[in-house]
């Protein structure tokens, strides 16, 4: 069974960018730990592996015992703004290799797969997923998307864990496919748990906040809405079937906020 804590981190965003620094991640990362976050996730395409590389370097400092890690396979990152998707045995395997390289552990708790149509859910990849599982690369499988591929995932029968927005502006389908995912035992990650209009627009206060401002600049969906983070952490916590909610921020004051209004 898998066992997460309430409140996951994502090691994310602007955290793979020289807008925030190595020691900001950190600090971060520790203030999370100290209160009471033991759940921390990542993914190579964040940053071209920069937030895994800076997770990996917190945790050699904080030392692992009870933090649990997740990371991903099957997109990333390279250049500016360019993205790479391989699902193939071997695009995974050698994602994974990199991925443990730059956190700089034998194995990650958590292993999510990123968008996996039903043509790449084929034998070959779960033989080779079994394998990397037996040579302890990962412990859980997961599998995280939106829309059909959720659906694709469940469908699969592969999965502990299932990475899933859960906010309050869900249309009946993706309700379907959370009760779904429970109905299986499927754990589900609550991710985007404010909703997914973005946030409303405001002068940056530090460089970190130009990362927000440019995605938002660049999204052209208006989205359905959108509650405070703390808020929504709280709502997703009390759905059944979520295991953990996953948050992220480059600033002191909203971790605190988030850790201190959502577990009250």
């Amino acid at each position: 069974m898998v066992e997460l804590s309430p409140l996951g981190f994502g090691v994310s965003g602007a955290h793979g960018t020289p807008l925030v620094s190595p020691m900001r991640t950190r600090n971060l990362i520790n203030a999370a730990v100290a209160g009471g976050v033991r759940y921390f996730d990542t993914a190579p395409s964040y940053g071209a592996g920069e937030c895994e590389r800076r997770l990996g370097q917190s945790l050699k400092q904080l030392g692992r015992s009870d933090i649990v890690v997740s990371t991903k396979a099957g997109l990333s990152s390279h250049g500016i703004a360019g993205r790479r998707r391989d699902l193939s045995p071997e695009g995974v395997e050698k994602s994974v290799r990199g991925s443990l390289g730059r956190l700089e552990l034998e194995g990650v708790d958590l292993l999510i797969l990123h968008g996996a149509a039903p043509h790449e859910l084929n034998v070959a990849l779960l033989e080779r997923l079994r394998a990397l599982k037996q040579a302890g690369a990962y412990r859980w499988l997961g599998a995280t998307g939106r829309g059909a591929a959720l659906d694709w995932a469940l469908d699969a029968g592969w999965f502990d864990v299932l990475m899933a927005p859960v906010h309050p502006f869900l249309r009946t389908g993706e309700e379907a496919t959370l009760d779904r995912a429970r109905s299986g035992g499927c754990g589900i990650i609550a991710i985007e748990t404010a909703g997914d209009a973005p946030p409303a627009l405001r002068s940056p206060r530090s460089l970190a906040d130009i990362y927000p401002l440019a995605k938002r600049v660049r999204g052209l969906d208006p989205g359905r809405g959108r509650v405070g983070v703390p808020d929504g952490l709280r709502q997703a916590m009390g759905r059944p079937g979520v295991i953990s909610t996953l948050f992220t921020t480059t600033r002191a004051d909203h971790l605190q906020d988030n850790l201190s209004q959502s577990l009250s």
